[in-house]
């Protein structure tokens, strides 16, 4: 890979690079606000999810919006497929309520189980699930006073580390076979790596 582009826009991502650079301005702008940038600021007012499991309820809600058969990875982003559109998703997210428990009945809790959009919704309500029930755990056991320098199964328990251990993974992943072109899966195994990459 060449040197990154400064990106500040999901319109100008081109590329598995650019989708990266813009990961870490997301991540920038997101620590920003969570070590006390004005409330009022462009950047905070930005950001409506604030938690991890915020962002990803969001996301949930923002692919229940658009189960009518169109691909928000297409069709969001006209004439830009890939990986600006997956950018746009992120950047609708930003602003998306989170639309709590909206959760599909069924469930899909394995990255390589996701083929449709409906697939993906899924496995974010699990994994969106999954870190509010690690959470809760991890703050039972310092409460009870026992040890709990691991964290439990995320890797990072803020939105910011999130979204830069995601674009540390896009960077670093050998996998450009599964990641090329950008598919509803690849969506998943990103997020996968996401949940548990340092």
């Amino acid at each position: 890979m060449s040197a990154p582009r400064n990106i500040d826009s999901w319109q100008q991502v081109e590329s598995r690079q650019d989708f990266t650079a813009y990961l870490q301005k997301l991540a920038a702008d997101r620590e920003k606000v969570c070590k006390g940038q004005d409330p009022r600021s462009p950047a905070a007012q930005c950001w409506t999810n604030q938690t991890v499991d915020s962002f990803l309820w969001a996301w949930v809600r923002l692919l229940e919006s658009r189960l009518d058969g169109t691909d928000l990875l297409h069709e969001e982003a006209p004439g830009r497929p890939g990986w600006q559109g997956l950018a746009f998703q992120l950047d609708a997210v930003r602003t998306t309520p989170p639309g709590f428990n909206s959760a599909p009945a069924d469930s899909v809790t394995e990255w390589d189980e996701v083929d449709s959009a409906h697939e993906l919704r899924m496995y974010v309500a699990a994994l969106a699930t999954d870190f509010a029930r690690d959470q809760r755990d991890y703050q039972a056991k310092i409460s009870r006073g026992e040890w709990a320098g691991d964290g439990g199964s995320w890797a990072h328990g803020l939105l910011y580390n999130v979204l830069d251990a995601w674009a540390a993974w896009l960077v670093s992943s050998t996998l450009h076979a599964q990641l090329e072109p950008v598919t509803w899966r690849s969506v998943a195994l990103q997020l996968s790596a996401a949940q548990i990459y340092e």
